[in-house]
């Protein structure tokens, strides 16, 4: 397989409520990575309680200040009613509590329970870390979130343009809305066709009017890309197309994945010709991230989105204040759970923002207009 180019662009996109991350190799987007402010993300660290037992299993429920419950698989579990540091693995999703694990850290004597003990830590950090010398570019938006990431890294950080979409500009918002595709285009004319199940993900390899073989060799390359720009983990099948010489494509699976941070293992071949492999679940995937259940875009999605356009509605069209309309659904989330992103929207809009409820929207349909 030719050598692939090395991540080196990093970009930083915060608005309302939420801070996007992008890492790029030329114009390919490596990996997305959203951080929504009310939401607990990985790597953060969190005084909880152990409140109950998991039946039939070695784990118990961690109170830990979210929805529901924390798991934390464990051994020997502390008696109930302990307090204990955990960090977390995988964010809530559903009606699953986050998934846990014991930290040693120290704990203040006055910490309450539960508490945030320590933040996640900065994916640009991560970033650096992992490509040391090979990252040439840092830009953010807008100037003040530039001037943060400067405070920590120095003045290699370049700032967008405040008024434009930094992601937008980048290709990034393309790259998203093309990991939420079930189809990938391969190459030379086939397809990987990516399906979630319950159980698996799913990869079907279709090779369209091209040769069997480069069909199969190209959806190695992009099995391999799109679960780390997508954050698939778990138990994966790619049902590969038989060729003679399908018992090389695990190895080159293996050399694949060689270059992704997060742990891949390669089980190999299973006897009905499907490569079988798991991926370390590291935070949600971008599916879980921006979608429901059904796979269309969640309501608090499109209300970051919409607070996204009305600031920069107001930024570009110079609008003392802006009205934006939408679903009632989307429209409760903003005066609720949301309320914090709007009133940080509100405090770059000084006109202020209205918020319109119409029942006829669908729930993507949004409309942002000066007041």
């Amino acid at each position: 397989m030719a050598a692939r180019q090395a991540p080196d662009t990093i970009l930083v996109s915060r608005s309302p409520g939420e801070t996007r991350y992008a890492l790029l190799a030329g114009e390919a987007v490596v990996e997305v990575i959203h951080r929504r402010d009310g939401e607990m993300q990985p790597g953060a660290v969190y005084l909880g309680r152990i409140t109950a037992r998991v039946p039939g299993v070695n784990a118990v429920f961690v109170e830990i200040g979210d929805t529901v419950p924390g798991v934390l698989t464990i051994k020997h579990p502390p008696p109930l009613g302990t307090a204990i540091a955990v960090t977390v693995t995988v964010p809530a999703r559903g009606d699953k509590g986050a998934e846990l694990k014991v930290v040693d850290v120290p704990i203040p004597s006055d910490a309450k329970v539960p508490s945030l003990l320590q933040v996640s830590s900065e994916p640009v950090t991560e970033w650096l870390t992992c490509y040391d010398q090979g990252i040439a570019r840092i830009t953010a938006t807008p100037r003040r979130e530039a001037q943060r990431l400067r405070t920590m890294l120095g003045p290699a950080v370049t700032v967008g343009d405040d008024d434009g979409d930094l992601f937008a500009a980048e290709g990034v918002d393309e790259a998203i809305e093309a990991g939420l595709q079930q189809v990938v285009p391969l190459p030379s004319g086939g397809s990987l066709i990516i399906e979630h199940t319950a159980a698996v993900v799913a990869i079907d390899v279709n090779s369209g009017p091209s040769d069997p073989g480069q069909a199969n060799g190209e959806a190695i390359v992009a099995v391999a890309a799109e679960l780390r720009r997508r954050n698939i983990a778990g138990h994966i099948l790619v049902d590969i197309i038989p060729t003679r010489r399908r018992g090389v494509l695990p190895r080159q699976l293996a050399e694949a994945f060689s270059d992704d941070p997060v742990t891949a293992h390669i089980a190999g071949l299973t006897p009905l010709g499907m490569i079988e492999l798991s991926r370390q679940r590291l935070g949600l995937s971008l599916r879980e991230t921006l979608c429901d259940d059904a796979g269309g875009l969640s309501a608090a999605s499109v209300a970051y989105r919409l607070l996204r356009d009305a600031v920069r509605f107001a930024l570009t069209e110079k609008a003392a204040g802006v009205t934006v309309s939408a679903a009632p659904e989307v429209v409760a989330l903003l005066k609720g759970a949301l309320k914090p992103a709007l009133d940080e929207a509100r405090d770059i809009v000084k006109g202020g923002i209205v918020l319109n409820p119409r029942a006829d929207f669908a729930r993507t349909r949004t409309d942002v207009r000066a007041a």
